[in-house]
């Protein structure tokens, strides 16, 4: 049996700004072919034609990790069907839009939860005949009506095996990151052991699991060495490696000529003056923090708490060993006042940053805050269309906080061109604006490469998100004194 396994694009994005292959993907791929299924892997962020033009698909799998490719997956899955090929959906987006009315109008079954295990026994199903009513994990419809089955429990990912990059080309995936020409997405695990009120990890991917290490590195000696990779980004929720797994880190990088460097998203309140060093001595050049709030109130209601303080101390810790650090924020969460913003505008002066990322706050069916909101306001998802719509951190189309849309704004220009003009040296000596400013050009040469109406549309896209700062900080000074967005503060 041949099964076609999709990333569907994700709006207007290429590989210059979204990950280039998504994890699930990759790995329920790779699980597959040990199982003796046919694969092929079509990421259509980098093409839109089937890289392999004499495959037969028998079944398709799309993976809907980002919200905006909810609109390709429909057009991609409508097309599978009209000729006679049994689609899947799977992955956060799917699992998050199950409910749904419309959720299946465009597919036959969606992966609820584990994919590996799951997808092995439908198919298996599905090349049999058989009814799915006793496959476990699966959504589907049945007169008319939507039908969930017992839920799968999450395996060990112990139970899975190291990804087998040769079913994509990878040089296609790879992208400049900091001092980085060749950086890939890996992950070292899965899940995250929180539970932020804006978040639908939990709900999607339960607490965190760890990959065995061995997986990783072995996926890492591969891509060294094979393909030249010279950078890893960890996409995992929470990235945190004991101090065996940096030795063997350490030991790998120190194999291939300490020819790789690596970060991701980790909390700050994990990290120690000594960790930070072995991190260091691994390779760790990078790291991302989701603050979100400088607002002791609003942390507690996000369920993110933390201490300013220490903040501060580890993000100084990283900066004199030469480790970048991003500064993560959202802005307009339900029920933030205008006090709460200036808290958050104070604390990220405070902190001496590599960037500053500043997003508006989108709800996201299955998290607290989704709960909360429909409760109070009857807000609620009626499709899995509008996810491709709504759920975007760079635009602000619904605004629940008590702060004006204006004010909301000019501050992400702030922070979005502090970024830009950011002095600061990085690891690799150069400056975090300089690495954005270079992103996107990198990411308008990709659109240039694409069809003249993706062309048009994703230059449009940049133009107006480049003109949107200076725009808003220099036709609103009012509001920037107001909220004091003027200095960095130490």
């Amino acid at each position: 049996m041949n099964v076609l396994l999709i990333q569907p694009r994700s709006g207007f994005q290429l590989r210059g700004i979204t990950f280039p292959v998504c994890r699930d993907l990759m790995m329920t791929a790779t699980f597959l072919k040990h199982h003796g299924y046919g694969v092929c892997v079509w990421d259509r962020c980098i093409s839109s034609k089937l890289p392999q033009t004499d495959f037969r698909a028998d079944a398709a799998i799309l993976f809907l990790a980002q919200s905006s490719s909810v609109k390709d997956a429909a057009a991609v899955s409508d097309r599978l069907r009209a000729g006679g090929i049994r689609v899947i959906w799977a992955d956060m987006v799917a699992v998050i839009g199950a409910e749904l009315p419309d959720a299946l109008a465009h597919c036959d079954f969606i992966l609820t939860g584990e994919y590996c295990f799951t997808a092995l026994e439908l198919l298996q199903t599905i090349a049999d005949g058989a009814d799915a009513a006793d496959v476990r994990g699966i959504a589907y419809t049945k007169n008319g009506q939507t039908v969930f089955t017992q839920k799968r429990p999450l395996p060990d990912l112990s139970e899975l095996y190291p990804i087998d990059w040769t079913l994509i080309d990878v040089r296609k995936c790879f992208r400049r990151f900091q001092s980085c020409r060749r950086m890939l997405y890996l992950n070292a695990s899965v899940g995250c052991p929180y539970s932020c009120g804006f978040c639908s990890t939990p709900f999607c991917y339960g607490k965190r699991r760890k990959r065995p290490i061995a997986h990783v590195i072995r996926e890492i000696d591969v891509l060294v060495r094979d393909f030249g990779m010279d950078g890893i980004n960890f996409s995992d929720e929470l990235l945190l490696f004991t101090e065996d797994e940096l030795a063997q880190l350490k030991a790998c990088r120190e194999r291939l000529g300490n020819s790789f460097v690596w970060g991701g998203e980790t909390r700050p309140q994990v990290l120690t003056p000594e960790l930070l060093r072995q991190m260091y001595d691994a390779g760790c050049r990078w790291l991302l923090f989701g603050l979100e709030t400088g607002s002791s109130e609003m942390r507690e209601h996000v369920r993110k708490p933390y201490d300013p303080a220490q903040v501060r101390a580890v993000t100084d810790c990283c900066t004199e060993l030469g480790i970048a650090v991003f500064g993560s924020f959202i802005i307009g969460f339900p029920n933030e006042t205008k006090e709460d913003l200036l808290r958050t505008v104070r604390f990220a002066q405070s902190l001496d940053l590599d960037a500053y990322l500043f997003n508006y706050f989108v709800m996201i069916a299955h998290t607290p805050f989704y709960e909360q909101v429909n409760r109070e306001s009857g807000y609620r998802f009626h499709s899995i269309l509008e996810f491709d719509d709504v759920v975007n951190t760079d635009s602000l189309d619904a605004n629940f906080s008590a702060v004006p849309d204006k004010a909301l704004a000019v501050v992400k220009a702030y922070f979005d061109y502090l970024t830009i003009t950011n002095k600061k040296e990085t690891a690799q000596r150069r400056t975090a604006g300089s690495q954005f400013f270079r992103k996107a050009i990198n990411t308008a040469a990709e659109y240039l490469r694409s069809t003249p109406s993706t062309a048009f549309i994703g230059l449009y896209s940049i133009c107006r998100r480049g003109f949107g700062v200076p725009f808003y900080l220099l036709a609103f000074p009012g509001l920037r004194r107001e909220y004091g967005l003027h200095k960095k503060r130490r």
